[in-house]
């Protein structure tokens, strides 16, 4: 099954800095400017040729229009699907739900920081976050009971894994919750 990303608060997050080097390490090539971007192109090893638009500018009106072909060009190409190429490119979702079940508590006392096995643009994830107070109270039950939990915040790619900043709204799920 193949997903086609639309959610364009998703795609409106993805940083023009962030496509070009993924393009660039990923053997595309600069094949004409436009405007102030460049079109980038690649044939993949059974000749198919992809097209990606990189514009500096994120405010234009159809940007996420423009990412939703873009994606959909390097899925073509690339032969991987969209959510795993959109988990490369994402660095920043601010105000973001995230489900899962924690992995790992440090420290005994208020606060304390817990990694969280979470999805992230449909791939599983470590997601570092400090809870302090009530919340950690409930991630270390959590924790304990192995049950599945939810939290908000500003989600932020640091290296090879994420950090959930502003964590807030944590609370214990139900499976079907987690399902549904």
């Amino acid at each position: 099954m193949k997903v086609t990303v639309r959610d364009s608060h998703i795609l409106k997050t993805i940083k023009p800095n962030v496509l070009e080097k993924y393009l660039e390490i990923n053997g595309w090539y600069k094949a004409r400017k436009f405007y102030e971007g460049f079109i980038w192109s690649k044939k993949n090893s059974v000749s198919q040729e992809g097209e990606v638009l990189v514009s500096p500018h994120q405010d234009f009106d159809d940007f996420a229009e423009v990412m939703c072909r873009n994606l959909k060009a390097l899925e073509v190409v690339e032969n991987r699907s969209q959510l795993d190429i959109l988990s490369d490119l994402i660095t920043a979702l601010p105000n973001v739900s995230i489900s899962g079940w924690i992995n790992k508590v440090q420290g005994e006392e208020s606060p304390g920081q817990i990694t969280l096995m979470g999805f992230v643009v449909g791939k599983l994830r470590k997601i570092s976050l400090e809870l302090s107070g009530y919340d950690y109270q409930l991630a270390l039950k959590a924790y304990e009971a192995r049950s599945p939990v939810t939290c908000f915040g500003d989600l932020i790619k640091e290296n090879d894994g994420f950090v959930l900043n502003n964590p807030h709204d944590f609370a214990l799920l139900t499976e079907a919750e987690l399902i549904s």
